[in-house]
């Protein structure tokens, strides 16, 4: 039972729809998982203090992880060993394996170092908005979970060597062990250590994301070496493509650094308050974009190193409207459903009504741009398949200065009307606190502009084949979601008379029997206009 069930979870899956269906899956059980995080996280500490430090905490190690640890990311490898499967033989591919891992070993272990030395200067020079009390705080977590991003950084690698495989399953376990080792923490620790206890389970969580990667590669014999025999052509070949991708990457913590910086002038609350959204909102990212982008990646780097652009444009072009398909009902689902969503979710203890109320009006924010959010993402990843690294480069770093530009123009009260406006939309006028809304009204934005880009700048040949069905999908969906969402929101009135708001159980209910009414209404108007998406989906289902 144990070998046939080892044996289905590294069993290589190469269909795209079978393999993002499963991501997919996957996905939603690692949601499920963030969502009883988030749920603990909020239980015992609330949108406070506590919270604020935490996430503050991860602000340097997460730079660290994702412009180091991605030099050595899934999109940067797997084409590089596509590349070489085709051109070598498989010493020089164990070479070029040996070579990377060894001059990355040194690259992490420097940076983690050197930032746990610097750390008294670095956080209190950022996060000017906190008290010295605060900060010290901050200092002390933040070298703690500097382990984070050596086990990630890692566990990146050996991934990249499973994903280049396809072993998709293996690869999802990864995610979900990794938020297991914080709820443990989490519940195990809470009362008696605080906050501590939940950075000791990101630690453990950490530990079991790598285990998970490494086992499968040290057990199959393709384990990594360090090396003195460094190919430096190799190691300089590999940072070509793979540093415009680091600082592309190193755009969102940008992004992420400057708005804990903002939220922190905002009270007490404000940078939790942002974080927790941000997790909500990465639900659909997570399942759609994610799924699908990591479905098509090896394939489109293989039929590029084939020179076989007919079938990257197809891929492109699939994954494009089934993104299209699945995001834009739930952004009409997650802006009405709100604060059931935020209640169901975080509704426990510690965490109060104010938490909700602004909690939901910045994830609904986030919401206007699931779409183009997941889009940003595949084409990103699109565009290394293609070897184009220089395009995410550029129109990342312009999308984050536009985001920064726009956060500080909001703060300082330049687009007040806007502001307002939201604020009386989302019936947060009188709360305070409100003006958090302006970062993800920013990030929105930004998602935007950025995404419109990378489909701009696709290689023309590609986006020829790519673009067919693209535009009829968006405007079919955005019809339907639109359906939805007003459908939800008049079947939310009309059960108001069966629940009282008053359990989780009642929220749950009234959330969720108005929602599958939205969606079956749009789904009607779907097959009407006779949506490819929606049949092909069911045949594939089927």
């Amino acid at each position: 039972m144990v070998r046939k069930t080892l044996k289905a979870i590294t069993a290589k899956i190469s269909g795209l729809h079978e393999a993002a269906f499963w991501l997919a899956g996957f996905s939603i059980f690692s949601q499920v998982l963030a969502f009883l995080r988030d749920r603990l996280l909020a239980h015992y500490f609330g949108a406070g203090q506590a919270l604020d430090i935490y996430y503050t905490a991860f602000r340097i190690p997460d730079f660290i992880f994702v412009t180091a640890g991605s030099l050595v990311s899934i999109s940067v490898l797997v084409p590089m060993f596509s590349k070489k499967a085709v051109d070598g033989n498989s010493d020089e591919v164990k070479s070029f394996v040996n070579s990377i891992f060894t001059s990355f070993s040194i690259l992490i272990v420097a940076s983690c170092l050197l930032a746990f030395v610097f750390m008294p200067q670095i956080i209190p020079f950022l996060f000017r908005g906190f008290d010295t009390e605060t900060l010290t705080q901050i200092i002390k977590l933040s070298r703690i979970l500097l382990l984070s991003p050596l086990l990630l950084g890692f566990s990146n690698f050996f991934s990249s060597i499973v994903q280049y495989e396809k072993r998709f399953l293996l690869y999802s376990l990864s995610p979900l062990l990794y938020n297991v080792g914080i709820i443990v923490g989490t519940f195990l620790g809470a009362n008696n250590f605080g906050v501590m206890a939940v950075v000791f389970g990101v630690i453990l969580g950490a530990i079991l994301h790598l285990a998970t990667q490494a086992g499968y590669v040290i057990f199959s014999g393709n384990s990594p070496k360090l090396t003195t025999k460094i190919n430096l052509k190799e190691v300089k070949e590999t940072a070509l493509i793979s540093i415009p991708r680091a600082l592309a990457l190193s755009v969102t913590q940008i992004i992420n650094i400057v708005f804990t910086t903002v939220a922190s002038f905002f009270g007490i609350g404000a940078v939790a308050v942002f974080n927790l959204a941000l997790n909500l909102q990465s639900v659909p990212l997570s399942i759609v974009g994610a799924s699908y982008s990591l479905a098509a990646f090896p394939t489109l780097s293989e039929h590029f190193a084939k020179k076989n652009i007919k079938e990257c444009g197809r891929y492109i072009s699939e994954s494009l409207r089934y993104m299209i398909f699945w995001t834009l009902p739930l952004s009409a689902l997650f802006i009405i459903l709100r604060t059931h969503i935020v209640r169901v979710v975080l509704g426990s203890g510690a965490f109060d009504w104010t938490d909700t109320k602004l909690t939901a009006a910045v994830m609904s924010i986030f919401a206007l741009s699931f779409v183009f959010q997941s889009i940003q993402l595949f084409l990103t990843r699109a565009h290394y398949a293609l070897n184009k690294t220089r395009v995410p480069l550029l129109l990342g770093f312009l999308g984050a200065f536009i985001t920064i530009i726009l956060a500080y123009l909001l703060y300082f009260d330049f687009l007040s009307p806007l502001v307002v406006w939201f604020e009386k939309f989302l019936e947060i006028e009188n709360v305070t606190g409100s003006k958090i809304i302006i970062l993800p009204m920013s990030f929105s934005l930004g998602a935007m502009f950025t995404s419109i880009g990378l489909w701009f700048f696709l290689d023309k040949e590609t986006k020829y084949i790519a673009k067919e069905g693209v535009f009829k999908a968006f405007v079919n969906v955005s019809f339907a979601s639109a359906v939805i969402g007003l459908v939800t929101f008049y079947s939310l009135r009309i059960f108001d008379n069966f629940f009282t708001l008053d359990s989780l159980p009642n929220v749950f209910g009234h959330a969720f029997i108005s929602g599958m009414v939205g969606i079956l209404a749009g789904i009607v108007v779907l097959y009407f206009i006779k949506n490819k998406e929606l049949k092909e989906v069911i045949t594939k289902f089927r």
